[in-house]
């Protein structure tokens, strides 16, 4: 069975929940035909960026032939670059364009960003490239002023609420009201994460649910821990230690650890926890643990 964030990941604008000013400006471009050739989607992880991106395509009828998405944390390269150029003044096979969905395009190589802004500034008319990425300020600024900026906020408690109940409802699934808050605070304005964690208890007995949720509490505890050890005077034996005891899942820890971090630099100026957001902002659905020691690495060593 497909996990409910994909079961569920919205196939139309109408069925989007928030950002509503973008939904909205995609809409107008759409209706009115005047969809720009280079469109970065920029926000969160997990708030719907490249679900906008392939809805985008998918109202721009382009032909699963003639699409290609790219996660460029994998395919970062010149080569990548080189590759879409190479193919890119080829006539659509099946529809009216050609669409590159470039994913992660913060990750490209400074050559790879370089090679890019050629292919942005000679689009042919027939091809879309729409880049989502969750910090635009690592592209180069020629590339960011080369694109259409459209924002993606992290959903509201009230949108995370109705999110919630609309896929509930589908799942034939009744949800508590405390364990439904418990969702919305931890999954933090994503509505991915919502829906990964509701995936966690929705086949739990009813009498489990409140066990799933205390192992949560318990994930919380220790990614507060981590996040501690990691803003004050980071040591990496210290942090090693912590990360080999861990016994939550490291998407989870990581979003712990963005809450705890984003409570102190909203204190005040604080660049370790600074340091910690920009490290943990990409999420560890594939690289799991190694990705999570990957970001405590990069925050006490540096990049």
């Amino acid at each position: 069975m497909a996990e409910l964030y994909k079961k569920h990941r919205p196939k139309t604008l109408k069925a989007v929940i928030g950002n509503k000013s973008t939904v909205q400006a995609l809409s107008n471009m759409i209706k009115q035909k005047t969809v720009p050739h280079t469109i970065m989607f920029h926000g969160p992880s997990g708030c719907g960026k490249t679900t906008l991106a392939r809805i985008l395509r998918n109202e721009l009828a382009c032909h699963d032939l003639d699409f290609k998405e790219l996660n460029l944390s994998d395919f970062r390269g010149i080569d990548t670059i080189r590759d879409i150029s190479r193919h890119m003044n080829l006539a659509p096979t099946g529809g009216p364009c050609r669409v590159w969905l470039l994913d992660e395009a913060h990750q490209m190589s400074r050559d790879a960003q370089n090679a890019a802004l050629k292919i942005l500034e000679d689009t042919p008319s027939h091809v879309y490239f729409l880049l989502c990425t969750t910090d635009p300020q690592k592209l180069l600024k020629t590339i960011q002023t080369r694109c259409c900026e459209m924002p993606v906020r992290s959903l509201t408690e009230k949108e995370m609420v109705r999110l919630l109940k609309k896929v509930t409802r589908r799942e034939d699934f009744k949800l508590t009201e405390d364990v439904r808050e418990e969702l919305i605070d931890h999954a933090g304005g994503s509505a991915r994460m919502a829906l990964v964690l509701l995936d966690k208890i929705i086949n739990l007995p009813e009498e489990e649910r409140v066990d799933a949720i205390q192992r949560k509490a318990e994930e919380q505890k220790e990614a507060i821990e981590l996040c501690r050890a990691l803003i004050k005077n980071p040591n990496w034996g210290k942090v090693s230690k912590i990360l080999k005891n861990l016994k939550g899942e490291p998407e989870s820890i990581r979003w712990a650890v963005l809450g705890y971090a984003r409570s102190v630099i909203l204190g005040g100026k604080n660049e370790q926890a600074y340091l910690i957001l920009r490290a943990f902002e990409d999420n560890f659905y594939d690289s799991k643990n190694a990705g999570l020691a990957r970001a405590c690495y990069e925050v006490v060593f540096g990049d």
